[in-house]
């Protein structure tokens, strides 16, 4: 393949089996031994690819993953669910700024890489990767430089001239540079990059699940929205196909962000840690969707349901008043118990579960004739307000002529798989990266870390993948497919597309911000109701886009019992963990939990990580 040319393979590349389908649908009938599929669908299945790497994802994880390996001269594949720069965490346009951290000093001169890793280790809580965070801080500079090299344009301060630095969530000093449009730019940029190298990109592919040998993991099998089914072997498979926020009934992360890499992972082997911590927190529920930003609460603003009652009235400790929780809110965005903000989103959750508001369960944020003389002149936060406020008017809210409707979303997801210094998981020939994988964040994750760890270990995972991919050429070994019994099923009356709203609701009632033993057994008992009735048949899957979301929300079945096991162990309050039966934070816990499939059920157990 030219050096120079990258091979798109669209939706449109199935049409060429139309004719196939009405002639010979019976003789060409997808088709395996261990039933994996209905047997009246017609499926179609395309000649196997092969590469040295595949790598499952699209975000900035993926595509420096997919960059590195073919710069190190690897055949590379890149799969994913949607179109490249438009699909996936990291070009989702749910807020107009993202951070990146850079520990240079370039405004704080007491800003330092063994700065960044003592606030990585200190929100972390004793639940970090302290290899992993060491290779995070020490890299990240030179991650910077590789944007910045790819044209890159970070935000400018206006009244200095150089790009503007701000202070990331829980951090103690300046170190975020601003990227316009979320990450966008980073995808638009890699893009190019892996069209050079002639990166092999399969679109509109959707992931069934892994290929494995005796040796480990040989690939993927995948489909697109037409029935056409095929293999993707390959020496080495990096996961980076980013979190689990459609946990949640409003998640700030796009659709196709449903815990595949965990599940696949978890189903293989691959052990998880630190999946009961996670981030949620305000965001915008309509016109638009977007998050609300912690500059917004700066201000002060009015905070009530419909009927203008107070959110925070009755719930506060006499000894919080709401100034200061909102005020501490502006450290951080996500949901966090180790500071008076948390009061804000478990006010706001108390009142949905009481039915104080709504059944949209949206309340009013109201920023209208707020003091804009508490943002000091001068500062990162007046520089940001104003192109906050110009977003949400592009977005058709105008902070200045009506209250905000905001609501509670899931978003990220702290923890994933267990990987060593370059990416592999517990699992042979199994590579994890960005969100997908586990370690360099805790009990929270300071802001701007999450691109920058997409970065830093996008580069690792992608070099070792090509290094153990390229060495596995040649290698003639049986592979099985993997066992899908929840699509060989799909006779029932019932929408597919119910599996994932009940999920849905069982997670944000159960598991979402508040947590206690009682409501940890209901959503345990909900998800383990709805596995049951998947498997007695009770759903519709006539079309590959039907079994496509059936295996999505079989994913997430898995990915809401994992965390609901690990969340269920941890019997205290740390972090981004509330646990309503226990406030309080345990010396006890100062320590990961890992879960792992034992059986049929996931087993979760303290597990310290082990020194290196």
């Amino acid at each position: 393949m030219s050096g120079t040319v990258c091979l798109w393979l669209r939706r449109d590349l199935s049409t060429r089996f139309t004719s196939i389908r009405a002639a010979r649908s019976e003789r060409l009938r997808f088709f395996n031994p261990f039933h994996l599929f209905r047997q009246d669908m017609n499926w179609l299945e395309h000649e196997p690819l092969s590469a040295d790497v595949v790598v499952v994802g699209g975000g900035g994880a993926g595509l420096r993953a997919a960059y590195e390996a073919a710069a190190q001269g690897a055949s590379t594949i890149l799969v994913l669910k949607g179109r490249l720069t438009r699909s996936g965490a990291t070009a989702f346009g749910v807020a107009e700024l993202a951070g990146f951290s850079v520990p240079d000093g370039a405004v704080d001169p007491l800003d330092s890489p063994d700065v960044h890793f003592a606030d990585i280790m200190r929100v972390g809580q004793g639940c970090n990767d302290e290899r992993l965070v060491r290779i995070l801080v020490d890299e990240a500079i030179s991650a910077a430089h590789d944007l910045e090299r790819w044209g890159i344009q970070f935000v400018m301060d206006p009244n200095t001239g150089k790009p503007l630095v701000a202070m990331g969530d829980f951090a103690s000093r300046p170190r975020n540079r601003k990227i316009y449009h979320h990450g966008k730019p980073i995808t638009e940029v890699l893009a190019q990059e892996i069209a050079k190298l002639g990166v092999v990109v399969l679109e509109h592919n959707a992931v069934l699940g892994l290929l494995k040998s005796d040796a480990g993991i040989e690939g993927v099998l995948c489909a697109d929205e037409n029935g056409v089914v095929r293999e993707v072997r390959a020496g080495a498979t990096v996961l980076a196909t980013g979190g689990a926020g459609q946990l949640f009934e409003r998640s700030l992360m796009p659709p196709d962000i449903t815990g595949d890499g965990y599940a696949w992972g978890y189903r293989n082997g691959a052990k998880l840690v630190n999946m009961e911590f996670m981030q949620a927190g305000f965001g915008t529920v309509r016109p638009s969707l977007n998050i609300v930003l912690p500059w917004y609460w700066a201000l002060l603003p009015r905070f009530t349901d419909r009927d203008g009652q107070d959110i925070l009235d009755g719930v506060l400790p006499p000894d919080v008043e709401a100034a200061h929780a909102m005020k501490t809110k502006v450290k951080h965005y996500p949901f966090s118990t180790s500071d008076a903000s948390r009061w804000l989103e478990i006010a706001a959750k108390r009142a949905i579960d009481e039915q104080r508001v709504p059944d949209s369960g949206s309340f009013l944020l109201d920023l209208r004739n707020v003091d804009q003389t508490l943002l000091p002149p001068g500062g990162d936060l007046s520089v940001m307000w104003p192109i906050s406020k110009d977003w949400m008017k592009r977005k058709r809210m105008d902070v200045d002529a009506q209250p905000l409707e905001i609501g509670l979303f899931g978003h990220s997801i702290n923890g994933g798989m267990v990987i060593n210094d370059d990416c592999e998981t517990t699992v042979p020939n199994l590579l994890a990266v960005g969100e997908t994988a586990g370690g360099p964040y805790g009990a929270d994750r300071l802001g701007g870390n999450m691109l920058l760890t997409c970065q830093v270990f996008g580069r690792r995972a992608g070099r070792r993948a090509a290094e153990l991919g390229m060495s596995r050429r040649g290698l003639a070994l049986r592979t099985e497919r993997p066992e899908l019994r929840h699509l060989a099923l799909g006779g029932g009356s019932e929408d597919v597309r119910e599996v994932k709203r009940r999920v849905r609701a069982a997670m944000s009632q159960h598991v979402l911000i508040i947590r206690s033993a009682k409501s940890l057994d209901s959503a345990s008992q909900e998800l383990g109701a709805i596995r049951e009735s998947v498997l007695a048949d009770r759903f519709r899957i006539d079309t590959p886009a039907q079994a496509v979301e059936m295996n999505e929300a079989w994913n997430l079945l898995d990915v809401g019992e994992i965390m609901v096991a690990a969340a269920s162990i941890r019997r205290e309050t740390r972090g981004s963990h509330f646990r309503s039966d226990f406030p309080q934070t345990d010396s006890e816990w100062d320590c990961p939990v890992q879960v792992e499939l034992r059986g049929d059920r996931p087993n979760a157990r303290k597990a310290p990580f082990a020194p290196r």
